[in-house]
């Protein structure tokens, strides 16, 4: 074990000390998993797999009852061959585990990468027909899910844009002239809807709609927060009803990073991704015990990107805020993100980047900000057009009140 995993444990295990018991207990019990789904890759060592199991192992002592904390032991048990995987996952079970009800699996692809197979899966959404060419930018359907909250139920949180930035997003995929996505392939989650359960049901919604051949857009614009000591990379979002009050609450109640890690993952079949994720803003301390912001970590971004047509934009770098300006009335990323799509609604994603980063690098400097965006794509690339034309529009042309109707919803 190296000398940052002795130290993740250590400090994991400083927050089993007596006072951490109970309610208290089961939201560190929560966050240790999340540390230990931190550490799962396609082909993890076992070093790593290790280290999960201790992470996991701790996570049952301060709550017996997470079931999910026994599950995933056994998951990480069973791929280590070592234990006794069968007993964590009787354990699950009698503990009605939802991640074994839902039979996640951290190390298993939805899309091959480095030579590892995509894992048979349940039957999900059918393609057209067969698998298109993945160096080509064609699509069968596009899908969009897009998040943003500006009015959080704690006031102190509020943002002033993001909600407007989700919006702007939303429209322009909609938009027959630039993104080309159908109305109702796009589902927009904002201020007070965007509640951790409602998020989860739109990744859910996403996973079960987009199939191989389409293309799967994911845009995130909310608080983003780590803890300073989680060398492991442990990231989340601060949805509409996360409590900041408290280290505790706020990692019980925000949306693990690695929640859209694992759907990008483990779920989403569609070998074409792009994940949007403006998640640092500048919002200074929220509490006592919890300071945003944190940008995503270089580990998350890692895991985000394996599989094949993964590609990964990030408002900034670790270190630095992704910063609002009334000049534009939008987020600074965003605001070129959006411009980037319009001026280049054919262009490849990467040419995409290259315009917001330019872009938002010269604002910032000239604000006296760091903000660099941060562009990640898998081993596996694919030519990815946010704005192509779906294949499946020609059946629009033939039922061209399909389109029209859903512009009006």
């Amino acid at each position: 074990m190296n000398g940052a995993s002795r130290w993740l444990l250590f400090g994991a295990t400083l927050c089993l000390l007596p006072g951490a018991r109970g309610q208290e207990g089961c939201a560190v019990s929560k966050d240790l998993v999340v540390r230990a789904l931190e550490l799962a890759s396609a082909i993890p060592s076992a070093g790593v797999l290790g280290d999960g199991i201790l992470l996991l192992k701790q996570a049952e002592e301060a709550c017996d009852e997470n079931g999910d904390a026994w599950y995933y032991r056994s998951v990480f048990e069973r791929k280590l061959g070592r234990g006794n995987p069968d007993y964590s996952l009787g354990k699950a079970r009698e503990r009605n585990s939802a991640a074994l009800a839902a039979g996640d699996n951290p190390f298993q692809l939805s899309t091959p990468t480095r030579g590892v197979a995509a894992a048979p899966r349940a039957p999900g959404p059918v393609s057209q027909g067969p698998t298109l060419d993945i160096r080509k930018p064609d699509v069968d359907q596009k899908w969009a899910l897009v998040i943003g909250i500006a009015s959080f139920r704690n006031p102190r949180l509020n943002l002033a844009y993001s909600r407007k930035d989700a919006e702007s997003v939303a429209e322009l995929l909609k938009s027959p002239l630039y993104g080309r996505f159908r109305p109702d392939h796009v589902r927009l989650i904002a201020d007070s809807q965007a509640t951790t359960v409602n998020l989860r049901a739109g990744l859910n919604w996403l996973a079960r709609m987009a199939g191989e051949n389409d293309l799967a857009v994911v845009y995130v614009a909310t608080h983003g927060t780590a803890r300073d000591q989680d060398v492991a990379g442990a990231n989340y979002i601060v949805t509409y009803d996360s409590d900041v009050d408290s280290e505790d609450g706020l990692y019980s109640t925000a949306l693990p990073m690695v929640e859209i890690t694992g759907a990008v993952r483990t779920r989403l079949r569609a070998l074409k991704v792009v994940v949007l994720l403006d998640t640092c803003h500048s919002g200074g301390a929220i509490s006592q015990t919890v300071t945003l912001p944190a940008a995503v970590s270089p580990q998350t971004l890692e895991h985000i990107r394996e599989g094949t047509g993964r590609v990964v934009i990030a408002a900034s770098q670790v270190g630095e805020s992704s910063y609002e300006t009334p000049k534009y009335g939008h987020g600074l990323f965003t605001y070129y993100l959006l411009e980037a799509l319009k001026q280049g609604k054919d262009a490849p994603i990467e040419k995409v980047y290259e315009y917001v980063n330019t872009h938002v690098t010269a604002d910032a400097t000239a604000n006296h900000w760091k903000q660099h965006p941060v562009f990640v794509t898998s081993d596996q690339t694919a030519a990815i057009v946010i704005g192509t034309p779906p294949l499946s529009t020609a059946l629009l042309r033939l039922a061209p009140w399909v389109w029209s109707e859903g512009l009006a919803q």
